[in-house]
């Protein structure tokens, strides 16, 4: 349950320290541009046979954004033989939200996701239902084994992170390169699906009841009910995509999404727009793999051609082909991924997806704000050289800087709240320290705010703009204790500006934490964009 928000209190004041920021800035200093946005995209480039190309320059590549030739501002080049940066250590009791001080820098990174909500048990019909016609109970028991397959033999280069869907989203094990950890976690894992098959794809029913109403108001019924059933778990997939999202939109590098799942009751530009936002790309697996149809339908011709008569219901259970499918085509071509549906080959499937990070490049290009329609852009990449094959996502969505409404502002938050993940759009630093002051037994909390993300209106000589900070106590089931919140109000000069984007803006605060308290998560939320930056802070770790 999420208590109700403290009051907003202005912080009295906030300025620059004078110590060394923990993060430091690129090699090259970001750019404000004002009136465009930077849109980037991961090309894989292969020769006839097959292997990848990793000499081609900026010169070799044409972008264009809806026929429309564009300059390539960004551009690089990354290969498996490239050496990963090691990781940043943090002092003790500090934390943040920052990839490179939680799992060092990698060239890319693999994201597992085990469904267990979109992996439908049960294949036997109920009492005068018709057979279904397809079969794919125990869909993911079967995608764990090889993927257990897979790690035994992984790279250890490969730095891949473990999540499960089932009624929520569990870290089942954070980025990392232990192979042994991988297998593991895994070994353990519970398969079982979440969703029963009657519930969420049901066939039609022909009960004695004479009379063709009957049935056709329970079919009606049924079809209601079910229709409940996939907006429910649609939208916890969503949400758990949308923190997978906010988790690693600051992750340097190719970010890949391997998804184990089956009957998705969604579309795949939904997905596409979600990930999208963090430069993700889909390759979901069916882990149904070869799908057989049910044995009932092969006794004869009658029973296809009157399908083709449409004298059989058309419902998701006696469908041509499974849900789910081209939902999963298509997120895997608008993001540049790879679909692996109908195939008995997971163990290879789930290989090649780290095979395609062996050499990739990131092209980028400016957008100017009024090209920003909140539509999808249609992207042609081209390349000079002749002979050469290319994987890159079908096109983006230019999505405005439009000032954030309250709503969305509160839906992000409680978002982050309830995320098992922490979110990166904003890089945080905090630090906490046990003191008695003002009150014995209270935590002094204070730490940094990244201002290169933040969403501020510049006029004139000036920018502008609201960060609001808030501390949230949580107990081990993730209910909210306790939380105070702080609003920041920025008014800056050039100077400024500059200025702090080198050292981050700081805060401070002190709080006396609940009894039952076992989580302390900092969350800092862009009040424009309504961006967040969360970490979340074991208070068993803090000494």
């Amino acid at each position: 349950m999420i208590g109700r928000m403290a009051p907003l209190r202005s912080i009295v004041a906030f300025g620059l320290m004078a110590v060394t920021p923990v993060w430091r800035q690129q090699s090259e200093p970001p750019v404000f541009h004002a009136a465009a946005h930077l849109v980037q995209i991961n090309v894989i480039v292969r020769d006839r046979d097959g292997h990848p190309v990793g000499d081609l320059t900026k010169e070799d590549f044409i972008v264009k954004d809806r026929g429309k030739p564009q300059t390539i501002s960004v551009f690089s080049v990354e290969s498996a033989t490239a050496a990963s940066q090691q990781q940043q250590p943090l002092p003790q009791n500090t934390f943040s939200d920052e990839a490179k001080y939680q799992t060092g820098s990698a060239r890319s990174v693999t994201i597992i996701l085990l469904d267990n909500l979109n992996t439908l048990s049960g294949t036997a019909p109920q009492p005068y239902e018709n057979t279904p016609y397809w079969v794919e109970a125990h869909a993911l028991a079967n995608a764990k084994q090889h993927l257990l397959e897979f790690l035994k033999h992984s790279d250890p280069q490969d730095r891949i992170a473990i999540y499960g869907l089932s009624e929520n989203l569990r870290v089942l094990c954070d980025f990392t390169c232990d192979r042994d950890q991988l297998v593991s976690v895994v070994n353990q894992y519970d398969a079982t699906s979440k969703t029963r098959r009657e519930a969420a794809s049901p066939a039609t029913y022909h009960t004695p009841v004479p009379g063709p109403e009957f049935n056709a108001l329970m079919n009606a019924e049924v079809q209601r009910l079910a229709a409940l059933t996939n907006r429910a778990r649609a939208g916890l997939t969503m949400a758990a995509l949308g923190a997978i999202t906010d988790h690693v939109i600051a992750l340097p590098g190719r970010k890949n999404l391997l998804w184990l799942t089956a009957n998705l009751p969604f579309s795949g530009q939904a997905v596409a727009r979600v990930i999208s936002r963090a430069n993700i790309i889909a390759y979901p697996v069916d882990a149904r793999g070869l799908l057989p149809r049910a044995p009932a339908l092969f006794t004869g011709e009658m029973d296809a051609d009157a399908y083709a008569q449409g004298k059989l219901s058309t419902s998701p259970a006696e469908s041509p082909q499974p849900t789910g499918i081209d939902a999963m085509r298509e997120m895997a071509e608008a993001t540049g991924g790879r679909a692996f549906v109908n195939s008995n080959d997971l163990t290879g499937a789930i290989r090649s997806v780290i095979d395609d990070s062996s050499v990739t490049y990131t092209l980028g290009f400016y957008v100017e704000a009024s090209s920003l329609d909140d539509k999808f852009h249609e992207l042609q990449v081209l390349v000079k050289r002749p002979g050469l094959r290319l994987q890159e996502p079908k096109g983006y969505f230019a999505s405005g800087n439009t000032r954030a409404t309250e709503d969305e502002r509160n839906r992000d938050f409680l978002s982050a709240i309830r995320s098992p993940l922490d979110s990166t759009a904003i890089p945080l630093l905090a630090r906490v320290d046990r003191v008695d002051q003002p009150n014995p037994h209270s935590l002094q909390v204070s730490g940094s705010v990244g201002i290169v993300a933040l969403q501020l209106v510049q006029e004139r000589e000036r920018r502008s703009g609201a960060l609001n900070v808030y501390l949230i106590e949580q107990d081990a089931a993730g209910n909210v204790l306790h939380q105070t919140a702080n609003r920041m109000r920025l008014d800056l000069t050039e100077p400024q500006y500059q200025a702090y984007l080198r050292s981050g803006i700081q805060f401070r605060e002190s709080v006396q934490p609940s009894a039952n308290a076992t989580i302390l998560r900092v969350i800092v939320q862009d009040s424009n964009s309504s961006e967040i930056g969360s970490v979340i802070i074991p208070l068993g770790q803090v000494k």
